[in-house]
């Protein structure tokens, strides 16, 4: 009896079944990731500030706690957050007639139910009278620092302290 002689490509064994395994899970591992990653960026574009802030301006006497100093060039307000988020800091936007300026508050952190008490420079005399103005909320959601501009606070009528 005459034994086959198989060429030498067909004689090489495939690969073990231990190597198999691992390269179905890296494999496995690494689509997962990938959906996951394609996830959360789709999430981030569709929603600005995933969160309700729930902040709000001060009221005492049924006024809100928003008003302009000429004489100082002192624009003051006050501030209360809800108890969702933490703010991380402000963006304040104040529109004039003849100028508009933005003044960033890093230091208005407010914590979940605090109040904060701002002040911030606004020279009526070059800028105009004040049309409007614009808070901004700052938030750390997902390890993202975000400027949530849909839940800002707009007023337009400042009255004089």
């Amino acid at each position: 009896m005459t034994s086959l002689r198989y060429p030498l490509y067909l004689r090489k064994k495939g690969i073990t079944p231990l190597i198999a395994t691992f390269l179905l899970i890296s494999f496995a591992a690494a689509v997962g990731v990938t959906i996951t990653n394609l996830g959360s960026a789709q999430a981030d574009l569709q929603a600005q500030c995933a969160i309700d802030i729930n902040h709000k301006l001060s009221q005492i006497g049924g006024q809100d706690e928003i008003c302009y100093d000429a004489a100082k060039s002192d624009l003051s307000f006050t501030i209360e957050n809800g108890v969702n988020i933490k703010i991380e800091g402000l963006l304040l936007n104040v529109i004039g007639k003849q100028k508009a300026e933005t003044t960033e508050l890093n230091d208005a952190k407010i914590t979940k139910a605090g109040t904060y008490l701002g002040h911030a420079a606004f020279d009526s005399a070059t800028s105009g009278e004040i049309r409007q103005v614009k808070i901004i909320p700052k938030v750390i959601f997902a390890d993202n620092e975000q400027i949530c501009t849909e839940k800002a606070l707009v007023v337009e009528n400042i009255r004089n302290c």
